[in-house]
This record gives C-alpha cells, sequence and structure tokens, in this order.
C-alpha cells in the first residue's frame, strides 16, 4: 500500500486539495492553522497564518499570501469553491496561537490570542462555522488533516497525538 501523499504548509502559505492525501503544520507556537473543508464532497484547505487581520496597503504579498488571517480565509474559500465546495456546506477548524513567551503575554496579549481572536471574527463573518478550536495554552503544536476522511489529529510534546472531533454531521 503506498504511503499517503502529505502538502506542507509554511508560514504565510495555504493549500487546497481532494482526493487522499494529509495537509500538515509542523511546529505552530503563535501561528494558527485555519482548516476549511467541505466534508460533503471530501474538499479541504488549510493556511498557516502568521499575522491578525488584513494585509496592509503597502505589503504586497505575493510570496506569503497566508501570513493575514481575513486574507487567508478568503483565500481557503476561493480555492474550496473552485474545487466544488458549497458554499453553506463548508465549516472550519482552528489548531495554534499558543503563548509560547511570557514577555509576549506582558506586553500585548500576545499575537498568538490575537490571531484567534480575528480568524473567529473573520468565519462569524462569513458564517462559517467553527467546528474545531484547539487554540491558545503554552504549548507548540503540529497539525494533519487528512483527506478524504476529513480528519483532524493534532501533536504536542505533553499530550502526543490526539484526533480532534469536527462535529461533520
Amino acid at each position: 500500500m503506498a504511503a499517503r501523499p502529505v502538502k506542507s504548509v509554511f508560514i504565510g502559505e495555504y493549500t487546497t486539495a481532494s482526493g487522499e492525501c494529509t495537509l500538515a503544520v509542523y511546529g505552530l507556537g503563535s501561528c494558527v492553522a485555519v482548516i476549511l473543508f467541505d466534508p460533503l464532497k471530501s474538499l479541504g484547505g488549510l493556511a498557516h497564518v502568521l499575522l491578525p487581520g488584513k494585509r496592509p496597503a503597502g505589503d504586497r504579498g505575493e510570496e506569503l499570501p497566508a501570513k493575514y488571517g481575513a486574507d487567508a480565509v478568503d483565500i481557503l474559500l476561493e480555492g474550496l469553491k473552485a474545487l466544488g465546495a458549497a458554499p453553506g456546506s463548508v465549516k472550519a477548524a482552528l489548531v495554534g496561537g499558543a503563548h509560547l513567551f511570557q514577555a509576549e503575554m506582558d506586553v500585548d496579549r500576545g499575537v498568538g490570542h490575537r490571531n484567534v481572536e480575528a480568524l473567529r471574527a473573520s468565519l462569524r463573518e462569513k458564517g462559517i462555522p467553527l467546528v474545531a478550536d484547539e487554540s491558545g495554552g503554552e504549548q507548540g503544536r503540529t497539525v494533519f488533516f487528512d483527506l478524504p476522511e476529513c480528519r483532524l489529529k493534532v501533536r504536542t510534546l505533553r499530550a502526543g497525538w490526539t484526533e480532534v472531533p469536527l462535529g461533520k454531521g
């Protein structure tokens, strides 16, 4: 049996896919993996978000199209629609946004927290239900999203691998 192809998504990048594959982000800290998926058509996409909000006017962004959360949600939606997703069937999951450095918390509540809050707001604005939220805390994570099963697995150093229920129904 052949190994399942893995598509790694690096900071500011995204991918959408159908068929048998795993979308992966390794070593998330304050960054957030936003996963949009259509469980009825077994389609999914993942973006590795670095900063909250929309891209500022002076930041061209060709190299890192999913650097900002609101832009990442828009890009993933477009990609899933191009693959045949029905707008009303798209769901979301968030993973990451950890607070890894005490100084970060003392100064500004942490970029991880701001990333998560901005992504939640963007998903609400677009009417996309958030069915899993593995964010915050004080440890990094690795994320695997398996297609066509629409299965989310998250690894931390303390807990190892856990499967996150997505309430796909």
